[in-house]
């Protein structure tokens, strides 16, 4: 019971409620089954939506808190190897006439036949905007033509 009640103190620094942990803990929790409980609840709670500051949405992505509404799924962008995803995100940005501040790259899905689409987090919520709003220029593009830009509903 010692050791069910360490793991339990880790709730006060989370901020958890015991109810939160133990909706997912059997009758009789021994000390393995109270530390997974806590650290779900914890997962759970850390992709919640958060509001830092009055009027702007934030969330916790990959270890990092970054504002709600500011990535971008870039679908078709050839993946090779004589350049990085960050070069190419560079480019394309460079053919739409923008200079976004971009915070993240990072292809996502595994990696098979098919081409994975690439995750963009910008800096600013106008940026993900104004890349929209020029997306549709890639398709009179040559190089660029198969690449489609989404926002990120996730």
């Amino acid at each position: 019971k010692e050791e069910v009640r360490k793991v339990l103190g880790k709730l006060k620094s989370a901020r958890l409620k015991e109810s939160e942990v133990y909706q997912n803990v059997s009758i009789a929790p021994d000390r393995k089954a109270v530390e997974r409980a806590v650290n779900g609840a914890l997962r759970a709670k850390l992709r919640e939506k958060i509001e830092l500051e009055p009027g702007k949405v934030w969330r916790i992505s990959g270890g990092s808190v970054v504002e709600d509404g500011t990535s971008l799924i870039v679908f078709g962008l050839q993946e090779t190897t004589d350049c990085t995803d960050q070069e190419s995100i560079k480019s394309l940005f460079t053919h739409l006439d923008e200079a976004p501040v971009v915070s993240k790259v990072k292809r996502i899905g595994k990696v098979g036949e098919q081409v994975r689409p690439v995750l963009v987090v910008l800096s600013t919520k106008e940026a993900v905007r104004n890349v929209l709003g020029k997306s549709a220029r890639l398709k009179e593009s040559e190089v660029f033509q198969t690449v489609i830009i989404k926002r990120d509903m996730t």
